[in-house]
């Protein structure tokens, strides 16, 4: 199931200590690595609480925070996924990233079932089905990988170079993170059960009323004169006939329009681009070994991409701050259920750590179905753990969750993103596992 390029990626045995190193007292690898996480944990948190002081200062309006979600989302992730799937993906190593889209949709199968077992046990609501199931796949494992990075900790695990086996970890969680996004707009309207009110939240565009627009005055520019009247026409006839079919079907409709994002695109141009050798080749090799595209488009995108992740945990904290404020009747923030709470906070900190982290040692040591990365073992590990992502305040939009029920989950997010540090439990115990398999593995 794995290519063969996987064994290069063994771990390489530490240098030697000198008889001075040796003989000064060294604190043990296990406080070392928990210091390392712990410090990567509180920069992903610190990150979000600017976002957060920002809007307490009123320097970002929950407008101009919604205006960059969508270009996080639409321009920014999608330049990432390219460049960073389409830089590590290519046709000799396509099959070791198979293990990645089995377990994205495996765990979020097992998330689905975990989610309706404590709503029928426990009597929560149906949104909470769906923040145990879609973590955040994306700004949190790229913004910690970058701070383990910086702590050094990473490098007991990386075989050598790690920088590049940094990149590989970027590019495993981007492909976790497009099936998560996939699966969230496929399967997750119908985690929310009644809390979905019918047809989609989404008027502005598929309303004929707001189709009508002003006779373009002589300012305009020639698209608006002369091509936005036809894309106009075009919304309207197609709610019109959307509007004349069943319920169903129009929510079918509006799922389907949300699949084919920019993210989702942007995503299976990047594996076009790496599995194809002449378009790989063209993308990522030096201009001066035939990589055209390399210094100028690539690298603009690499320059958008990079927007991302610091950008996206910003608005988080913005937006978790409005989760805080009062409701335009001036009725106080609704609360969420202190079950609800915690059990999200246990299923995706503790629960999925309980199970990800044995199962993934026992399939990297028993078989070889993970191939000899170390990296990726330690990546598979981290993947379903965390809190929920920004991407079920998407999902309650496009769905027509009412006002009270997105600040009551909205205030779920911020408590779980509070206590963030949580990982560095998950992350310690991941990295240990991952030496103890890499030293069996090699034995």
């Amino acid at each position: 199931m794995i290519s063969e390029t996987s064994a290069q990626y063994h771990l390489t045995p530490p240098p030697s200590v000198s008889h001075t190193a040796r003989s000064l007292p060294m604190p043990s690898a296990t406080l070392m690595s928990t210091i390392g996480a712990l410090q990567a944990s509180v920069s992903v948190l610190i990150t979000l609480s600017y976002g957060v002081i920002a809007a307490r200062l009123g320097m970002v309006h929950s407008g101009t925070a919604r205006d960059v979600a969508s270009l996080c989302r639409n321009v920014f992730l999608p330049a990432l996924l390219i460049t960073e799937i389409g830089a590590q993906l290519n046709s000799q190593n396509a099959l070791d990233y198979a293990p990645i889209f089995v377990w994205s949709i495996g765990y979020a199968t097992l998330s689905i079932f975990m989610g309706k077992t404590a709503v029928k046990v426990f009597g929560l609501p149906s949104w909470t089905i769906a923040a145990i199931t879609f973590n955040n796949t994306t700004s949190l494992p790229l913004l910690l990988t970058r701070s383990l990075l910086e702590t050094g900790i990473l490098s007991e695990i990386a075989g050598g170079d790690t920088e590049k086996a940094v990149a590989r970890a970027r590019s495993y969680f981007l492909v976790n993170s497009l099936v998560s996004k996939v699966l969230t707009f496929a399967v997750g309207p119908s985690l929310l059960g009644d809390e979905v009110l019918l047809p989609p939240a989404r008027p502005a565009e598929f309303s004929s009323d707001s189709d009508e627009s002003t006779e373009p005055d002589e300012e305009t520019g020639l698209i608006r004169k002369h091509i936005a009247p036809h894309f106009q026409t075009i919304r309207a006839q197609t709610a019109k006939m959307v509007k004349r079919t069943p319920r169903r079907t129009q929510n079918l409709f509006h799922q389907s329009r949300e699949f084919f994002n920019p993210t989702t695109l942007g995503g299976i141009l990047a594996i076009v681009i790496g599995v194809v050798p002449s378009l790989h080749h063209a993308a990522f090799a030096p201009s001066n070994e035939g990589g055209f595209l390399n210094a100028w488009l690539i690298s603009s995108l690499r320059n958008v991409g990079a927007l991302f992740s610091g950008m996206e945990f910003f608005i988080v904290g913005s937006k978790l701050s409005d989760s805080f404020e009062a409701l335009p009747d001036n009725q106080p923030s609704p609360k969420p259920p202190k079950g609800a709470v915690a059990t999200v906070i246990i299923a995706r900190f503790f629960i999925w750590a309980a199970i990800s982290i044995p199962l993934v040692y026992f399939l990297a040591t028993r078989t070889r179905l993970l191939g000899g990365d170390s990296i990726l073992w330690w990546s598979l590990m981290l993947m379903p753990i965390g809190p929920p992502g920004l991407i079920l305040g998407v999902l309650l939009e496009v769905t027509g969750v009412e006002k009270r029920s997105k600040m009551m989950v909205a205030r779920v997010l911020a408590y779980t993103y509070m206590v963030t540090p949580i990982m560095t439990l998950p992350i310690v115990a991941a990295l240990n596992a991952t030496k103890a398999a890499a030293a069996s593995y090699q034995d």
